[in-house]
């Protein structure tokens, strides 16, 4: 090495050589980190999910809510149970398997097609009239085909997927007991 060079000798009670040597150790212990990072996020996720909030604050309510109650996003749970995490070797991921978790977070037009609908009535078997009454599939004895018009619904964002501030912080605590190794 040309230049300039700088050698640092350090006894055996160095909290740098401590470091030093925690950060050589650290490959045994990367997939223990990730997965308590990823135990941290998903945590994190659920726990404002079932407080009806995200990453910025309150969710806008839903149709469904605001018609049936409830709490935004939970009428099944279907999409907050399924957030799960993956260490990789270099990282973890986190994210759902679910189609419509993509939109819910990023908000965007659902557009559905013109489709056929059946509808079913009653029917008079002595004059023939057709009730103008919908009933239940198994009390009609007529049935009729119509074609229900295609429409857009413009489903606003809820972000639901990263982390917070306090997230963060327990996440670097984690880092720190790696390499600090407490």
């Amino acid at each position: 090495m040309s230049g300039v060079a700088i050698s640092i000798d350090v006894d055996g009670d160095s909290p740098i050589l401590t470091i030093l040597k925690n950060l050589a150790d650290f490959e045994q212990h990367k997939s223990e980190l990730f997965n308590d990072i990823g135990n941290i996020v998903t945590e994190g996720i659920r726990n404002r999910w079932t407080g009806g909030e995200g990453l910025e604050g309150k969710w806008p309510l839903s149709v469904r809510v605001m018609r049936q109650g409830g709490t935004t996003l939970r009428d099944t749970s279907r999409l907050m149970n399924s957030i799960t995490h993956n260490v990789l070797a270099d990282g973890v991921e986190i994210g759902t398997d679910v189609v419509y978790g993509a939109i819910h977070h990023l908000g965007g037009k659902v557009k559905h097609e013109a489709r056929i609908h059946k509808t079913f009535f009653r029917q008079n078997m002595r004059t023939g009239e057709v009730g103008n009454r919908f009933v239940k599939r198994g009390r009609s004895n007529f049935m009729q085909e119509t074609m229900g018009k295609g429409y857009t619904v413009n489903m606003p964002r809820r972000p639901w997927l990263g982390i917070t501030v306090d997230e963060e912080q327990s996440i670097l605590n984690s880092i720190e007991g790696v390499i600090f190794d407490e």
